[in-house]
């Protein structure tokens, strides 16, 4: 398989993505889902230059599996990303398979969110959809940066659910 990191990350593409993650797990270009994104003409400029050399592709979910397969199928290496678990939740309901393991990073403060660690805050949609990503088998790793120790989502769950 040729998708070297499958992560969310609200800010997408930055300075860690470009300078930790694409050094500690190599890439050749950066697939980016989520129709917010997609749709949103200026943050795709801004996505693709904060990209410096990497080649971006930035899809619909609907465009996405078809993207992703290629991507699977490439010789190259791919970082698939997207702002939210409800993207990553809606590709697997679809039926896409973006491999076995999620990676999450910041997902910062929102209003309805609550607050389990350095930036991870998490409302009842984002619950539900980690909830419907590792029903599927896919396990979800809570990592800001690839030095990092890795929380679990049972661990992340458990704090969200005494929070309740």
């Amino acid at each position: 398989m040729t998708i070297s990191v499958v992560r969310v990350d609200d800010r997408v593409i930055h300075g860690q993505t470009m300078t930790r993650w694409t050094k500690a797990r190599p890439v050749d270009g950066i697939l980016v889902v989520g129709d917010n994104i997609a749709h949103d003409m200026l943050r795709r400029k801004v996505l693709k230059a904060a990209a410096n050399d990497l080649k971006v592709g930035i899809y619909t979910v609907a465009e996405a599996g078809e993207k992703i397969e290629k991507g699977i199928t490439s010789k190259k290496r791919f970082f698939l990303i997207s702002d939210s678990p409800k993207t990553f939740a809606q590709l697997v309901s679809n039926g896409v398979d973006f491999g076995k393991v999620l990676n999450v990073g910041p997902m910062n403060t929102r209003p309805g969110t609550k607050v389990l660690g350095r930036t991870v805050a998490l409302d009842q949609d984002d619950y539900n959809a980690f909830e419907t990503i590792a029903k599927n088998g896919i396990d979800i790793q809570f990592q800001l940066l690839p030095d990092d120790d890795i929380k679990s989502w049972s661990t992340m769950k458990k704090k969200y659910d005494s929070m309740s």
